[in-house]
């Protein structure tokens, strides 16, 4: 930012770009829970607090001056197809698991089931968390922490936007701890794949889509508690394999450094 901007900017642009996270958690907690509070009303309130995240990154990268970066995060030209696959894929393996879980336990097999239309609109109105959660929030966490750690606040954080919903009579802190178990290892699992494709929103919205439609196309009529646990457990072994593979260093990332000391010896 110039000094010329800061000079122009107002007390509320001045104090939300000297706090960048907290002033974003406040606008995207405080926008969606309250949208949420009008679901009785219609439908529609629902579907525009999914909009909460991006409304917060907009607002603070306005007044930080890093709307570009924001942008550029949106418009995703660089990442491979292959990523793509693996936003698409990992969920499905994981529900996939988990299914053969449910058969391993003595149930009959789930077989496959259908998504709704409102399913598959929900598909594509997740890139309205996921400009918040994985476009702004995952990379500022992550300029000041590992990327474990990163994916781990932001899976905390993410769950706990979802509260309002866990405090309906329907639903309740069993519901919410289940939520929660399967949600926070799959951001650490995400974290993963969207910091290599340079934290796109696109490939995060179709990794968060995947996880959406997986469990009700391949764990149809199973009991939810038990999809959530089951599917969470998977996911947090894989984010465990993926955050050791991380830690360790590989044998030819470790012969490149041998190399390098010999080259500069």
């Amino acid at each position: 930012m110039t000094l010329a901007r800061r000079r122009s900017s107002g007390p509320i642009q001045s104090t939300i770009a000297r706090h960048p996270i907290a002033s974003y958690l406040f606008i995207a907690f405080g926008s969606s829970w309250a949208l949420t509070g009008l679901l009785s009303v219609s439908l529609l309130f629902g579907l525009l607090a999914l909009f909460g995240p991006t409304v917060g990154a907009i607002v603070v990268s306005w007044a930080d001056g890093s709307l570009v970066e924001l942008r550029h995060r949106l418009i995703d030209r660089q990442s491979s197809p292959r990523i793509y696959l693996a936003a698409l894929g990992v969920p499905f393996a994981v529900t996939a698991t988990a299914a053969a879980l449910w058969a391993v336990a003595g149930h009959s097999a789930p077989g496959l089931g259908s998504i709704s239309g409102i399913e598959i609109l929900i598909f594509v109105l997740v890139i309205g968390e996921e400009i918040g959660w994985r476009g702004f929030l995952l990379p500022r966490l992550r300029g000041q922490m590992g990327l474990p750690a990163a994916g781990l606040v932001t899976g905390i954080v993410w769950s706990l936007w979802h509260l309002p919903i866990y405090l309906q009579p329907s639903q309740g802190p069993a519901a919410f701890a289940a939520f929660a178990l399967w949600v926070i290892p799959f951001a650490v699992v995400m974290c993963f794949v969207v910091e290599r494709a340079r934290f796109s929103v696109l490939v995060a919205t179709v990794m968060h889509g995947s996880a959406n439609i997986a469990i009700p196309i391949l764990l149809p009529g199973v009991d939810h508690t038990w999809t959530m646990v089951a599917t969470g457990t998977v996911y947090m072994l894989l984010a465990g394999a993926l955050v050791i593979q991380a830690l360790v260093p590989s044998r030819h990332s470790s012969s490149t450094r041998v190399r390098s000391k010999e080259v500069a010896a």
